[in-house]
């Protein structure tokens, strides 16, 4: 019983965050009620406070999604962590690189709405933007850490590289999933892997 309780549970969580992606991708975060996600769900404001107290609770669990999607699991220091980053950073091959923007890029679609809407969230939320600026330095994290494996570059040197990094990556997903242009996505990723290349790895 407690089993299928606890599945009805997640269904109800599922469906408020799917309506409410839906609701904020179409009115924006501001402008959306607790009330209209609440309808749209099949459910009601009471319901939606027991899953979510505040806001800044359901903006939680869309980056507890991005994080399942891009397969970012809990490191010892409580921060998320993808481990095959970490590793393509370390081995520093080009072609290494390409395929792991590859595979991200394939997701984007998956992912990227929740982040837009993260991002938006954090403009008038204090609350949202420390999870979202902590969010990015976790994967930041994960650049530098690669880079300190591998004994590449001086110390000093490496957070700024990782940040210039994910600040690159962020930028030509953000290009290609809000459709402000249409760069071709092969060309762009070839391009943001040299890059990469040369920041993390290439120490001549």
């Amino acid at each position: 019983m407690s089993s299928l309780r606890e599945a009805q549970k997640q269904l109800t969580r599922d469906t408020i965050i799917d309506r409410a992606l839906e609701l904020f991708t179409h009115k924006g975060y501001a402008a959306t009620t607790i009330d209209e996600i609440a309808a749209a769900a099949g459910t009601t404001r009471v319901t939606f406070y027991a899953y979510y107290p505040t806001r800044s609770d359901l903006m939680k669990d869309f980056m507890a999604r991005v994080n399942t999607v891009l397969d970012r699991a809990n490191g010892p220091d409580s921060a998320s962590t993808a481990a095959d980053l970490v590793d393509v950073v370390c081995s520093g091959e080009l072609p290494g690189i390409l395929a792991w923007l590859e595979s991200r890029a394939a997701l984007w679609p998956v992912f990227r709405p929740y982040l837009d809407v993260l991002d938006e969230a954090a403009a008038v939320d204090r609350e949202v933007r420390t999870l979202v600026e902590g969010w990015h330095e976790e994967v930041i994290s994960d650049l530098v850490r690669g880079m300190e494996l591998a004994g590449r570059f001086p110390e000093e040197t490496r957070h700024i590289r990782g940040t210039l990094a994910f600040t690159q990556l962020d930028y030509v997903a953000t290009l290609w999933t809000r459709r402000k242009m249409e760069p071709n996505r092969e060309h762009a990723l070839e391009v943001l892997a040299d890059a990469w290349f040369h920041l993390l790895c290439d120490e001549r």
